[in-house]
């Protein structure tokens, strides 16, 4: 289950483009449980809107960032 400050990936995309969850909106169906993820852009076309621009997507969707990725994407030194 994602939470709110997760970073991912849409798994859609043709490159992939950091985000950051937002909202996590949990839900059930007869299927099953899942998620609806609002998440922030930090990179791509998204970040050149003037205003806030969010992309929303299911979380089978979407793919869990790695430390490592957030450490050369964030210019984080020392992220675990």
């Amino acid at each position: 289950m994602y939470q709110p400050g997760d970073y991912v990936y849409p798994a859609d995309l043709p490159r992939r483009w950091l985000c950051r969850v937002a909202h996590a909106e949990e839900a059930r169906t007869a299927d099953g449980a899942f998620q609806i993820l609002t998440l922030e852009p930090l990179e791509g076309p998204w970040r050149s809107a003037p205003e806030p621009q969010f992309v929303v997507r299911f979380d089978a969707d979407v793919l869990p960032a790695l430390a490592s990725d957030l450490d050369s994407a964030l210019g984080v030194a020392g992220t675990a």
